[in-house]
């Protein structure tokens, strides 16, 4: 008893640092998106970088020393449904405008829309678990569960990787603040909390806890105290961060932008349930954990982003039409 409550509070701990260091460095893969497409920029795509290679250096080592204590992502292996899972994702993510976790990156600056991405994510997994078939094929056993050779040398490379895009964005003008918190800064703390989170509470997400919620028979005594505590402790964390940088203005929704986060939300819930995962997921747990199926999701989804707004940009002529990125999106 006393160890599960120890084990909330840590949760909690680590998602409201979490949510804070989301909104402290806008974190989202459609903004790492944007700064490639309209302004040649890789800030965002290193940052990434910065919060996996953090992650990588925690995530198998904890599993170790922790054994059994500490979860590792299973490999779901590359197919064509988990591909067309990661598609989705990035279909959806556009569609919102925001990936999970940019969702709570822009609701901590008062972005009160997208409240409907919630509602999306219970339509999409009630929709999947109700009338989708092309489930993936049962995840195999992560093969860097136990220490090994292999094993080593993929935390090294996380190291190695760490240390080249640390000194990157430390060079010149890549220095990046958004809010109060330089880039690294925010990343570092991301890639940390995310990794201890997925390994110590898994399915400690909000997107975890829709999904829950609108399952065969689901009640709110299966959500888990600590899903539920971890869920609103990140959306407490990136409204406090957006309020202390003074960066919170609420911002009155409209009928049509809420249209699109509940439309993205049902979208990317299809998406995380072929994987199975969410970006989160595939940022903070499946890559570092060395899985070549989330690694590949993951890659096909920060490639359908980019590929879609060039796209809308095309359609759209001189893309006047496209919202432009946050100033902090670039800043």
């Amino acid at each position: 008893m006393i160890l599960d409550l120890l084990l909330v509070i840590i949760a909690a701990m680590c998602a409201f640092l979490m949510g804070f260091s989301i909104n402290q460095g806008s974190t989202c893969s459609v903004t790492a998106a944007k700064q490639l497409v309209y302004k040649r920029e890789m800030t965002m795509l290193a940052g990434f970088a910065v919060a996996v290679g953090v992650a990588g250096l925690i995530c198998l080592p904890l599993a170790w020393s922790l054994g059994d204590a500490a979860h590792v992502m299973r490999d779901p292996g590359v197919s064509a449904t988990v591909l067309l899972g990661a598609v989705l994702l990035g279909v959806g993510a556009v569609l919102n405008d925001a990936c999970l976790l940019g969702t709570l990156a822009r609701l901590g600056d008062g972005e009160i829309r997208f409240l409907g991405l919630p509602v999306g994510l219970a339509a999409g997994f009630a929709l999947a678990e109700r009338h989708i078939t092309a489930v993936p094929a049962a995840a195999v056993a992560n093969r860097f569960t136990h220490f090994g050779i292999a094993g080593a040398a993929l935390v090294v490379t996380f190291a190695v990787l760490l240390v080249a895009v640390w000194r990157w964005l430390g060079a010149g003008a890549r220095v990046v603040r958004h809010h109060e918190w330089p880039l690294r800064a925010a990343m570092v703390v991301l890639g940390a909390c995310g990794a201890l989170l997925f390994s110590l509470a898994p399915g400690w997400t909000y997107a975890d806890a829709v999904r829950r919620s609108v399952g065969s028979g689901a009640s709110m005594t299966m959500l888990g105290l600590g899903a539920i505590v971890a869920a609103f402790a990140a959306l407490a964390g990136a409204i406090a961060s957006g309020v202390r940088s003074r960066s919170f203005r609420y911002k009155a929704p409209r009928a049509s932008t809420v249209a699109r986060s509940v439309a993205g939300g049902a979208v990317m819930a299809i998406g995380a349930t072929l994987i199975p995962g969410g970006n989160d997921a595939l940022l903070l747990a499946s890559v570092p954990a060395g899985t070549i199926g989330g690694t590949a999701a993951f890659v096909v989804m920060s490639i359908t982003v980019p590929l879609l707004l060039i796209v809308r940009r095309a359609l759209s002529g001189s893309g006047r039409n496209l919202q432009s990125p946050r100033p902090s999106d670039t800043a």
